[in-house]
């Protein structure tokens, strides 16, 4: 009976186990492949009201049509301004920001739209501790902050090839753990925290 209920003890956290491993893996892959995705679009005169849908880190890439024409962004999460330019020019920006953003060609009115950004990635979806990142994308420092915690916390953070680049302690009653990345590569990581209640992932781009 001792030896049946052990059997089940382990089948229980091998499970579990596999199921973080899973869960990783399709961290690191859907990042991965979600980073990589270049959008193209035309700009002339015939680009009214374009809605480009995306996800975070993806690239939309604008060619001039015939005539002279500049792209702006109007509002919403992330700016840019392509300037002034004619037939053949091509203009790109990545976008790290979830949210939207409207953009216009200055002199030609009816030319304009919006680039919305979500993150399939979201914490929500996948996490059990509360976990926020900020400033995401970050450039020297991220900053961590875990909700509901209710015991201290491991901290790895892995670049694209899976590889953990850096490893920190969390304290239960630190109000927030700030980590230098100045020297990390440009390119999204995933930050994964664990202890023994459960273990959640988070992405963040640094830039």
């Amino acid at each position: 009976m001792l030896r049946f209920g052990t059997e089940i003890v382990n089948f229980i956290q091998n499970n579990n186990i596999m199921k973080q491993k899973l869960l990783f893996l399709f961290f690191l892959i859907s990042s991965f492949v979600f980073s990589q995705t270049t959008h193209q679009y035309p700009w002339n005169m015939q680009s009214t009201n374009q809605t480009i849908n995306i996800e975070i880190g993806d690239t939309v890439v604008w060619t001039w049509g015939s005539g002279t024409h500049n792209l702006i962004s109007t509002g919403g999460v992330e700016s840019f301004d392509s300037g002034y330019n004619g037939q053949g020019h091509v203009f790109s920006h990545t976008f790290n920001l979830v949210g939207s953003t409207t953009f216009t060609c200055s002199p030609h009115a009816s030319m304009y739209g919006v680039v919305n950004v979500t993150d399939p990635l979201s914490v929500n979806d996948y996490n059990i501790i509360q976990l926020d990142v900020y400033p995401n994308p970050a450039f020297d420092i991220v900053n961590i902050k875990l909700n509901t915690l209710n015991e201290d916390a491991d901290l790895e953070i892995y670049n694209m090839l899976g590889k953990v680049v850096m490893k920190k302690s969390y304290d239960l009653n630190a109000e927030s753990l700030s980590i230098d990345i100045s020297e990390f590569a440009t390119g999204v990581y995933i930050l994964k925290v664990s202890n023994s209640e459960s273990t959640s992932y988070k992405r963040f781009i640094k830039k």
